[in-house]
């Protein structure tokens, strides 16, 4: 009998790979959604040609998929596409309220529309944790053998080590080189601060030698032609056509039932609920997503209604001005991804790290004003140059724990997300803002007065913690292996189970996490 994951997300990929490397027969059910394939004519036309090549029509026409406003960043699409949220779905209904999580039915999850940002864990971000840090280090190390890293050895390294020797260096621009060398030059009195730095983590393709390479063609935030940024999916397909794992498509679960010896996986095929499907399995590994993560484990325990709580990780978003300016232009931006990283250990903001990750320019900042105004980009461009180049944005998160959260309440019609008043979390945002102020001048920048946003709860995707693991886990709590008590075949491997949220992003900690306990689980006798 196989061993079935539930979900195609970066947990699901990273537990079917454990389980794959000790050699069990693994079989993916997942809902499946893909890109509407018109979607990306466009961007295939781009990827058969560099970037210099490219028609500025063409360009354009991928650019005008992503609209933004100086007061509000909506849902990021790929490819412009917002497939990967599932939005208004008949098979999981969401009502939200205070919320702006959404979860996600797509093969690959939500790592089709992330920003690629990865960092591990420090011990003292997760000492509520019942693991230590020394329980995820060689399950880091084996994520990042088959995930690209974008990364350099670098100041960083001294707190949140690498854990991989095989990271390829990102260029990054001359606005972001010239961020980092004024933070080095001014190292002494920001580590005195409380500030620590480095070059960015990415979950990105930069090996000169692979046809997926990173091109620097300033699409990140579109959709990358060349599918250079890692996406989940790409380790799915792998795994399906080298190591023999079966892929169960367009399939919705909607509970599971434990039996002696196995567990049963009752579905319906996508948008056809009257349909009936059953799959065994030895173990089941649950890697749905935090909403849905939480929702399978309720429905299969006859759970409805049920109100959980789930923890989020405070989003804000920062626009500085800095003290240079650098020419900067959308057709030669290269890299827009965050390309370098700032920690901050400040006990005024909060007794843990907060992680903040910084853009330079590139076209999305001026779209408000394009849109408003009978100007093409490129001229836009010249009469602001030397504004836009002085503009940089810091992105980034608390840690969870001083941070608002949500309830999910499951009924039998849905879920409903109800978040919490956002003060809280936002008055500890706002610290922040005025400990980047009190620090300009050695950070070369300061925060642009009245631009900073500070989302609800879930605005970041950095959500989890309904069912967190426990060294004496009640009954709707787990233990170290994911399981809820009486439930010892189910093992649920995505951030459902984290007791907490680091700030330092959450998918890299989740897909170590999901790939020690599938590692440990794939030694047992069944």
């Amino acid at each position: 009998m196989s061993f079935a994951v539930i979900g195609s997300g970066p947990a699901g990929v990273a537990a079917a790979h454990a389980l794959a490397d000790a050699g069990h027969r693994v079989c993916v059910v997942d809902a499946g959604d893909t890109i509407e394939p018109e979607r990306m004519a466009t961007f295939d036309e781009l990827a058969d040609l560099e970037p210099e090549s490219w028609p500025a029509d063409l360009a354009q026409s991928a650019r005008g998929s992503f609209p933004v406003t100086a007061r509000r960043v909506p849902l990021k699409p790929a490819y412009g596409s917002l497939f990967p949220y599932a939005l208004d779905d008949m098979d999981l209904p969401v009502i939200r309220d205070g919320v702006e999580t959404l979860p996600s039915l797509a093969v690959g999850g939500l790592s089709n529309a992330w920003g690629a940002s990865v960092l591990p864990v420090r011990e003292r971000d997760i000492d509520d944790w019942p693991i230590a840090l020394e329980d995820l280090v060689p399950h880091y190390e084996a994520v990042l053998r088959f995930m690209p890293l974008a990364a350099e050895s670098d100041e960083l390294a001294e707190i949140l080590p690498l854990y991989t020797s095989k990271a390829c260096r990102l260029r990054r621009t001359p606005q972001m080189d010239m961020v980092l060398s004024h933070l080095r030059a001014h190292s002494s009195p920001l580590r005195a601060a409380g500030f620590s730095f480095g070059g960015s983590r990415l979950a990105l393709n930069a090996s000169d030698d692979s046809p997926n390479r990173c091109r620097y063609g300033g699409m990140c935030l579109y959709g990358c032609p060349y599918h250079a940024i890692y996406n989940a999916a790409y380790t799915l397909e792998q795994l399906i056509h080298e190591r023999g794992v079966v892929y169960r498509g367009g399939l919705y679960v909607d509970r599971l039932v434990s039996a002696d010896g196995g567990v049963t996986i009752q579905a319906h095929e996508r948008r056809r609920p009257a349909s009936r499907v059953e799959l065994t399995a030895s173990r089941v590994f649950v890697a749905c997503g935090a909403v849905s993560s939480t929702r399978l484990m309720l429905a299969s325990m006859g759970r409805e209604p049920q109100t959980l709580r789930l923890r989020d990780s405070q989003y804000f978003l920062i626009p500085m001005a800095n003290a240079r300016s650098v020419p900067v232009r959308a057709a030669t931006q290269g890299n827009t991804l965050a390309q370098v990283f700032l920690e901050l250990e400040d006990d005024r903001v909060s007794r843990h790290s907060a992680h903040i990750q910084i853009y330079g320019y590139n076209d999305l900042m001026l779209a408000p004003i394009a849109s408003k105004l009978p100007l093409g980009l490129e001229r836009l461009e010249r009469v602001l140059r030397p504004l836009v180049g002085r503009v940089i944005v810091m992105q980034g998160y608390l840690h969870s724990g001083d941070s608002p959260g949500m309830a999910l309440e499951l009924k039998a019609d849905g879920v409903r997300l109800l978040g919490d008043d956002p003060a809280e979390g936002i008055a500890r945002a706002r610290r922040l803002v005025r400990r980047l102020a009190a620090n300009a001048r050695h950070l070369g920048m300061a925060p642009i007065p009245g631009l900073s946003q500070f989302g609800r709860p879930g605005k970041g995707n950095h959500v989890g913690g309904s069912l967190p693991m426990r060294r004496r886990p009640s009954e709707l709590e787990t233990d170290t292996m994911g399981r809820v008590p009486g439930w010892e075949r189910v093992h649920v491997v995505d951030s459902s189970v984290l007791p907490s949220v680091p700030a330092t992003t959450v998918t890299l900690s989740v897909m170590a996490n999901a790939h020690r306990i599938a590692a440990a689980a794939a030694l047992s006798v069944d």
